[in-house]
């Protein structure tokens, strides 16, 4: 996937709200509604033409199903031992009767739209995403709750009530710390959604929802790059460079942390702290610990699928795949070629193929330009072939 198709298709996705609004203001904003005008065909093809047909037939995901109700008819029904779509459907609907509402984790691999649409924004954000769907029959209600990372929601079937905290999210670390007795969910606004409306939520924001009748919604969560992860990043950086940041501090920590010896841990840890400001202020170095950043997120990605094929010739044709998305870093002598799944290391005069191969959607591996001979082209193809970055026509 070209970086301009990843543009293309989370427009498609965000529509008639445009693309820069969603990154540069919502994201960094509250809660955002967009109705289903524009974006609506797009958005309700994220499950295919029967969200209920895929789902029921999930066999897979079974172990995997969760569920929630605040006002539960009954204990839920067990997850165990369902073999088929037939048993399934029949637990789904034991849940429903029940008043649980369904939450189907994992979608990816199962919806080719769903998986295209997640990797385009895990390229556009260079952060992991996840998909899940809920379904659950009218009268449910969820209970009060928020999640730790960012939502995307899209009503596919059905209409909803959304109960939303008003005021801006605390955005929670992910980390929790002793719960309280009770969630509240305080001021709040209510809205109904319905087939083709999105709706994105921050990160640490209150809500509750129900409905009156049948309702399926499709759930993408990421975290966009916070100061957090930029500042660490930072550290990270330089800490590669910079050995005393990776000395020991705390060999008698346990003991230090009743109290005896712990004033020998700030003079190390607040010179540390006055480097990395130094660094900081450097020209280039904070993008640089961010380029470090982004390939090793995409490295942590799934690996892509790869495919069986013939042996490579000068007149393969090769294409990329739809879900490759890849990172390049480099050193004067190599290239680290960062896709899902790990890192390929070129050397630096095959710097002009690998863009070519990179920002080329179909090919033949005679066309890769370059001064290598063809035995180099042939190996060059064959090993983004391996990452699944490349298949053959």
């Amino acid at each position: 996937m070209l970086f301009l198709d990843a543009q293309r298709r989370l427009q498609q996705l965000l529509a008639p709200l445009p693309l820069d609004e969603f990154l540069d203001k919502t994201l960094s904003g509250g809660c955002c509604r967009v109705q289903g005008a524009g974006g609506a065909a797009a958005r309700g093809a994220l499950l295919g033409p029967d969200p209920r047909a895929l789902l029921a037939a999930a066999v897979p995901l079974a172990p995997k199903l969760t569920f929630h109700s605040a006002n539960p008819l009954g204990p839920p029904p067990s997850l165990e031992a369902i073999a088929d779509a037939d048993e399934l459907r029949r637990r789904i609907d034991a849940f429903h009767a029940r008043n649980y509402s369904v939450r189907f984790p994992e979608l990816r691999p199962l919806s080719p739209p769903l998986d295209e649409l997640a990797r385009a924004l895990e390229m556009l954000l260079l952060a992991p995403v996840t998909t899940s769907a809920f379904w659950s029959r009218g009268g449910m209600r969820a209970p009060v709750h928020y999640d730790d990372h960012d939502l995307i929601v899209v009503q596919l079937l059905g209409e909803k009530r959304w109960y939303v905290a008003s005021g801006p999210s605390e955005l929670p670390n992910t980390w929790r710390g002793i719960p309280p007795e009770t969630v509240e969910l305080g001021p709040h606004e209510a809205f109904d959604v319905h087939p083709g409306d999105l709706v994105y939520l921050p990160r640490g924001t209150l809500h509750s929802v129900d409905s009156d009748a049948e309702s399926l919604h499709v759930s993408i969560g990421f975290t966009p790059l916070t100061v957090r992860e930029a500042l660490i990043a930072a550290l990270d950086q330089l800490a590669d460079v910079d050995r005393p940041l990776r000395t020991t501090v705390g060999g008698r920590l346990a003991f230090q942390l009743r109290g005896a010896g712990l004033e020998r841990l700030a003079p190390p840890v607040l010179e540390a702290g006055e480097r990395l400001r130094a660094a900081l202020a450097a020209p280039g170095f904070l993008g640089a610990a961010l380029q470090r950043r982004a390939s090793r997120v995409v490295a942590a990605l799934a690996p892509l699928p790869v495919t069986a094929h013939p042996p490579l010739g000068l007149d393969t044709e090769l294409m990329q795949s739809p879900l490759a998305c890849c990172q390049l870093t480099a050193n004067p002598e190599k290239i680290d070629f960062s896709h899902p799944g790990g890192h390929l290391y070129i050397h630096r005069g095959a710097e002009q193929s690998l863009l070519f191969m990179v920002n080329t959607p179909r090919f033949r591996v005679r066309d890769i330009p370059g001064e290598i001979s063809d035995e180099v082209r042939l190996s060059l193809a064959g090993r983004l072939v391996a990452t699944g970055f490349l298949q053959a026509v």
